[in-house]
């Protein structure tokens, strides 16, 4: 009943600890400083102090664990060579055991799905800059061989407890006292609840078989336009309105990529699979009346 988490600190990983915590786990974590240490030790976690790029702390911590959830994402230059490596080392540590080792990755690496809905069986279509992601749902995946239970998962648009992507657009809206969305805006986007999302991992961490993949999202899909409408509302802005691509990569660079495609995705397979439910508010309705409301940030 040990787990190790990487990212512990971060949105998805904080949740994602807290969720093992209520299940009855005892959980163990990376945090960069004594200061954060504290603030999780006092939340019944045990802190390791230390970073993805300490690979022989994280290859011992790694081996006192029954499984690791790997939620870390480095947002530094060096953040491909730091998953790989971090990576690497961690199944290394757990090869020939058969504990579960969750990696995390996300939806993006489809690229635009236009007006289809797309699975875990459909074919991948990643930018340059993603097609290290691809490698590593590969090397997890195909790590179920060396007798580790791997797992891949990959969230949608995250929301909720007024954090993520969702708050950090609030708050550019009201920088900048518009709310704005691409061409017609009528791109969607599939949607997952952080809480959610962290019953998937936990429900993948005890059930899922070795080799699994996952789609982590809800059946609820949401426009730009009905987004950054919301998003306006709660950013108690006035301008609502549309702008080019080019003058949105003027703006916000290569999130605007992100921002002018579709990302349709089924999350079947793990319903089906793992019995798991998304229940949560719709993403307006959090943001409308939920934690985005009652939180503002």
């Amino acid at each position: 009943m040990k787990v190790f988490i990487t990212g512990i600190t971060g949105y998805i990983g904080s949740v994602v600890a807290q969720h093992f915590l209520s299940q009855g786990y005892q959980v163990s974590g990376l945090v960069r400083s004594q200061g954060k240490a504290v603030q999780f030790a006092k939340m019944g976690i045990s802190p390791i102090i230390g970073s993805l790029a300490d690979l022989s702390l994280l290859e011992e911590s790694v081996k006192k664990a029954n499984g690791v959830v790997h939620t870390a994402i480095s947002h530094t230059p060096d953040m491909e060579m730091l998953d790989v490596s971090s990576v690497n080392t961690m199944l290394e540590g757990l090869e020939g055991t058969g504990k579960p080792f969750i990696y995390t990755s996300g939806t993006l690496i489809y690229n635009d799905t236009f007006q289809n809905v797309v699975d875990e069986d459909s074919n991948l279509n990643p930018l340059p800059f993603l097609h290290w992601k691809v490698d590593q749902e590969q090397k997890v995946l195909a790590a179920a061989l060396r007798n580790i239970r791997t797992i891949v998962i990959r969230p949608t648009l995250v929301y909720g407890r007024g954090g993520g992507l969702i708050q950090a657009t609030i708050k550019r809206a009201r920088l900048s006292q518009s709310a704005k969305y691409i061409n017609d805006g009528q791109n969607a986007w599939s949607t997952i609840d952080i809480d959610d999302l962290a019953r998937l991992y936990v429900c993948a961490y005890s059930q899922a078989k070795p080799g699994s993949l996952f789609n982590a999202t809800s059946s609820e899909l949401i426009t730009t336009k009905e987004l950054m409408t919301s998003v306006g509302k709660i950013a108690g802005v006035d301008k609502i309105e549309s702008w080019s691509y080019e003058e949105a990569v003027k703006a916000i660079g290569p999130a605007a990529w992100g921002s002018s495609i579709n990302q349709r995705i089924s999350g079947l397979r793990a319903e089906q699979q793992l019995q798991w439910r998304p229940n949560a508010n719709s993403i307006l309705k959090e943001i409308e009346e939920g934690s985005y409301q009652v939180n503002p940030k």
